[in-house]
């Protein structure tokens, strides 16, 4: 078995079936010819074995490493929409809102005044971020993101 074989395998998280692998090669050959003759050891060697759990505790390491990170991702996704909507959302509580309800004459009308332009240039940015971000957990399961 090479070593793509091995890290395919322990990709997909499947067990080597190797009793289905020798009645497929033993339905190839010839009806008088005996598939012993060919001397393929179907038992894999303790080196092998032993290869196989490492790889197999490798790959759980790097899968669990991976969901971690798609954790902390989804965790700035969240805290990002949270702070979108503080700062410029529709609701009574949003620094926006509140601006643009404010009095006459005062220092939250100054701010308005002043920093509304401010407040929904960098509510835009952070809302592209946030997909841009999302972007990456979608891209997430695709392998050529693996260990980059």
């Amino acid at each position: 078995m090479n070593k793509f074989e091995n890290r395919f395998r322990a990709v997909l998280g499947e067990a080597l079936d190797v009793d289905l692998e020798a009645s497929a090669m033993a339905e190839t050959l010839d009806g008088d010819t005996d598939p012993d003759a060919f001397g393929a050891n179907t038992e894999p060697s303790p080196e092998q074995s032993e290869h196989a759990q490492i790889n197999a505790k490798i790959a759980q390491a790097q899968s669990e490493q991976a969901a971690a990170m798609e954790g902390q991702i989804e965790g700035w996704v969240s805290q990002f929409a949270d702070f979108l909507e503080l700062l410029n959302g529709t609701g009574p509580g949003s620094i926006q809102t509140v601006l643009a309800d404010s009095e006459s004459d005062t220092i939250l009308d100054r701010m308005k005044q002043s920093e509304q332009r401010k407040i929904a240039r960098v509510a835009t940015e952070l809302a592209a971020l946030t997909e841009s971000f999302k972007g990456y957990l979608a891209q997430s399961g695709n392998s050529s993101f693996r260990h980059v």
